[in-house]
C-alpha cells in the first residue's frame, strides 16, 4: 500500500495542556532502534522535591487528581498543515484515545483517508489500498505517545514508578519556566512549565524517525481554552531534529465521550478477485 506520506506527519495530534504528545506517523522504521534514551542516573534528593512540588502544579492546573482520573477517553477533531516531500499539506485529523494503551487516528490526505491503530495487540495502519501491519517497535512508540500524556501522567501522581525531578529553568516566551523531567517505566519526556499557572508550554521527547534513528521532537502549546474544566490548548507547534515541520489547530476536544470499539478493529481483507476465464473456453 501507499506509504504514509513517507514525510513526519503528527499521530498523536492532540493539542491540549491535557493532551501534549507529539508522535510521528511515517513509513515502519528499518530497524528496532530504541525510541528512548538509555535510564539516567537517578536524580538527586533536591531534584525529586523540586519535581514533585512542580507535578503538583500542573496536576492541580488540570483540575486536581480526582478530576485527572475521571478521563477514561480522550476525542479530538482539527487540522493539521505539515511539510511533506509532496510540499506543504493541510489535512483534517481526527484522534481518539483510552489511557492507557489505545490510538485511534484518521487523516483526510489528498489521495484518501489514512487511519492508524495502536494497541496492545498491535499497530496498523489502513489506506485507500487496504491495511498494513506495523512492526512492533512502532506499536511501542505509538503507545508511549497515549502514555506521555500530562493528563495520563496526572493519574499516576501516586505511583511509584512516576519520577518527576526538576531540572532547572529556560525562558520560553516570556515566561521563566520551570523544566520538569518526567519519566513512568520506560517512557520518559521534559515539561516546561509555568511556574504560575502549572500550564505546559513546550514539551520535548525523543522518538524514533522514519529510519529507525532517534528523533529529538520538541512541541509549543499556545491558545489555551477551557474544556469541561480542563485547560486546553488549541494550537501545536512541532519542530523535529530543529526543523519546523507540523502545525495543529484544534476544532474539538471531547472527554469521556465515549470510543467506539470498531475504530480498534483491523479490517478484514478484501474477497480476491475471481479469476477471468480465458476468451473462448
Amino acid at each position: 500500500m501507499r506509504p504514509i506520506l513517507s514525510g513526519r506527519l503528527l499521530a498523536t495530534a492532540i493539542a491540549a495542556t491535557v493532551l501534549p504528545a507529539a508522535a510521528l506517523a511515517q513509513t515502519p522504521p528499518k530497524t528496532t532502534a530504541p525510541s528512548t534514551p538509555a535510564r539516567p542516573a537517578p536524580p538527586s534528593a533536591e531534584a525529586r522535591a523540586a519535581g514533585k512540588a512542580l507535578f503538583a502544579k500542573v496536576v492541580e492546573g488540570l483540575g486536581g487528581t480526582a478530576k485527572a482520573r475521571g478521563v477514561r477517553d480522550v476525542s479530538t477533531r482539527g487540522q493539521i498543515t505539515a511539510k511533506t516531500p509532496q510540499g506543504e499539506m493541510t489535512m483534517e485529523i481526527q484522534t481518539a484515545m483510552i489511557f492507557p494503551d489505545h490510538l485511534s487516528q484518521q487523516v483526510d490526505a489528498p489521495f484518501g483517508r489514512l487511519a492508524m491503530i495502536a494497541t496492545p495487540a498491535g499497530a496498523f495502519v489502513v489506506g485507500p489500498n487496504g491495511s498494513q501491519d506495523l512492526p512492533d517497535s512502532m506499536r511501542e512508540e505509538l503507545l508511549r505517545q497515549v502514555q506521555r500524556v500530562p493528563l495520563h501522567l496526572a493519574q499516576k501522581i501516586d505511583d511509584p514508578k512516576l519520577v518527576a525531578a526538576g531540572a532547572g529553568t529556560e525562558k520560553i516566551g516570556g515566561v521563566e519556566a520551570a523544566v520538569l523531567d518526567v519519566r513512568y517505566d520506560d517512557m520518559a519526556v521534559r515539561w516546561f512549565v509555568d511556574p504560575k499557572t502549572g500550564r505546559i508550554l513546550r514539551t520535548a521527547h525523543t522518538a524514533v524517525g522514519p529510519d529507525g534513528k532517534n528523533a529529538t521532537v520538541v512541541s509549543d502549546y499556545s491558545d489555551y481554552r477551557s474544556v469541561d474544566g480542563f485547560p486546553v490548548a488549541h494550537r501545536l507547534e512541532v519542530t523535529t531534529n530543529g526543523e519546523k515541520d507540523q502545525t495543529l489547530v484544534l476544532e474539538e476536544c471531547r472527554f469521556n465521550a465515549g470510543v467506539d470499539a470498531k475504530l480498534f478493529e483491523k479490517p478484514a481483507p478484501p474477497p480476491p478477485t475471481p479469476a477471468v476465464p480465458p476468451p473462448g473456453s
